[in-house]
């Protein structure tokens, strides 16, 4: 797990008011490579209750990422265009995750998402219709996190970046396509988003883990800044608020709270009241000082707070 100084973290996830097992599970590391760059790995996957066993899916699909991250990281950080080659791989090991999931001896099947973020460069490979989205342009969690911190040089730190306050400037991307009915009605101009999202088959799904032979991950690369937000969730949460109420309701909290953690519960509880059918997982993550993009920033003289002091609900 990512335990150290440069990142805020918020995780919580949870059975929803209405089912009993929570079939969402997730995976979170980070390591440095030879000169100290740090790459983070997040995997988000919602198991299918409509089929017999959506926990045991959703676990062993995070299994199989677990087990290959403990063998290969390493050596993929030592080669050149590190965030490609890893789009090819994971598509190999999505594969393999579909081909044991239909060997397991009954149906079962997962959506899977991988966020992979190294030196401002970002890489997503994805199957489902989980979500990961960008938050960009919004300054206003950023700034208040250094101000909480009661120091000088965090504020200098500030300073340095030339960080201001623009919420209109506040722009929320959905960085991954969502494999779904619903979806392609949308693509068709048949339904529209908001349509889709109350859609009665909203959660037919046309590619997942483990219920067809052959997949074709989607994927795609691009860049972040320190400010920017990440946000991966399951469909108990997106399904319930627009993409404007989501960007809105994180940027009012983020003006009243300084930790990610905080957030990630106010954000399941929210998707709870507010009546979800299926379980919740939100995870929320900011690479508090990405030297990158920082322009190489020294970050040993600040005393920051560790956010992934997290706890999963069953």
């Amino acid at each position: 797990m990512i335990s150290n100084q440069n990142w805020q973290i918020g995780i919580a996830t949870h059975t929803g008011p209405v089912k009993q097992i929570n079939e969402d599970d997730y995976f979170i590391q980070t390591i440095e490579d030879a000169v100290g760059n740090e790459f983070t790995i997040v995997a988000i996957a919602d198991g299918m209750g409509g089929y017999e066993r959506g926990d045991a899916a959703s676990k062993m699909a995070i299994t199989i990422l677990e087990q290959w991250w403990d063998r290969n990281i390493k050596k993929f950080l030592k080669k050149k265009n590190c965030l490609q080659r890893l789009i090819t791989e994971m598509n190999q090991l999505f594969n393999k995750m579909n081909k044991q999931l239909l060997q397991y001896g009954t149906k079962i099947g997962t959506t899977f998402s991988i966020l992979m973020l190294y030196k401002g460069d970002y890489a997503i490979c994805h199957v489902g219709d989980s979500r990961i989205y960008q938050f960009k342009g919004g300054n206003v969690g950023f700034q208040n996190f250094f101000r909480a911190l009661s120091d000088r040089e965090g504020m200098e730190f500030l300073k340095k970046q030339n960080t201001e306050t623009l919420e209109t400037d506040v722009e929320i991307v959905q960085l991954t396509e969502d494999h779904s009915w619903v979806e392609q009605q949308v693509k068709k101009g048949k339904l529209t988003k908001e349509e889709a999202r109350n859609h009665r088959k909203r959660n037919v799904l046309t590619q997942c883990l483990g219920i067809e032979n052959g997949i074709n991950p989607w994927g795609q690369m691009g860049t972040y800044q320190s400010s920017d937000l990440f946000l991966l969730c399951t469909d108990g949460f997106y399904s319930m608020f627009s993409n404007d109420e989501i960007a809105d309701t994180i940027l009012g909290l983020e003006k009243e709270y300084t930790d990610l953690q905080t957030l990630a519960d106010y954000l399941v509880n929210l998707a709870n009241y507010t009546g979800t059918k299926d379980n919740i997982t939100v995870i929320l993550l900011r690479n508090i000082f990405n030297k990158e993009n920082d322009n190489n920033q020294s970050h040993d003289k600040f005393n920051l707070l560790s956010f992934l002091n997290h706890k999963r609900w069953s």
